[in-house]
């Protein structure tokens, strides 16, 4: 027959392993979601009042800190409005995207390029305060830009659903405004 502290003891051995797990469970989810992360940023050109913005396909984008220091640098996408960054070593994850669903081959270079560049990211994604694009010979310089940051997910990350779970992410994003009509816009 269990004593009254022998049933404490367990209960509280219990307790403490409960608490334990739990806390290694979310600190990796923590971790995981501030050492890796995702940027998406949209680009738009506006060239006079009341014009709508328009796309600005192939244009090289050099992120800036707040003294001008170069943190990363991407480029826009020839056909949707977005800007793939270049990792220093890896390089533009988006062509081994295209092909990854036609081999493991492929698809395991994706992976690897997207690791690289997922763990980049954080490193220099909150420091950019402005860019430099150069579009069809044209350079505009400082066009000033702020960068929202969600990291929501790391609460939930080892729910086994489809929608819900996974790895967390951080989430950055962008919007670069180009104003054609000498002023530029955040």
């Amino acid at each position: 027959m269990a004593t009254k502290s022998t049933t404490q003891s367990f209960f509280f051995s219990a307790l403490l392993s409960i608490s334990l797990i739990t806390s290694v469970v979310l600190g990796y989810g923590y971790w995981h979601a501030r050492t890796h992360a995702s940027f998406h940023i949209d680009m738009r050109l506006l060239t006079g009042p009341g014009e709508k913005p328009q796309a600005m396909p192939n244009a090289e984008i050099i992120f800036l800190g707040e003294s001008g220091e170069i943190l990363a640098q991407g480029i826009s996408d020839e056909k949707a409005n977005f800007v793939r960054l270049l990792h220093p070593e890896a390089g533009d994850c988006h062509e081994a995207s295209k092909a990854a669903p036609t081999s493991k081959e492929s698809r395991a270079i994706w992976q690897k390029c997207f690791a690289q560049q997922s763990t980049w990211i954080p490193k220099w994604a909150k420091k950019v305060k402005q860019v430099d694009v150069i579009y069809k010979n044209r350079r505009f310089e400082k066009v000033p830009v702020t960068v929202s940051e969600y990291n929501s997910e790391w609460l939930l990350w080892w729910v086994p659903l489809p929608h819900v779970g996974g790895k967390p992410y951080t989430y950055f994003r962008a919007t670069i405004t180009v104003n054609d009509t000498g002023k530029n816009l955040q």
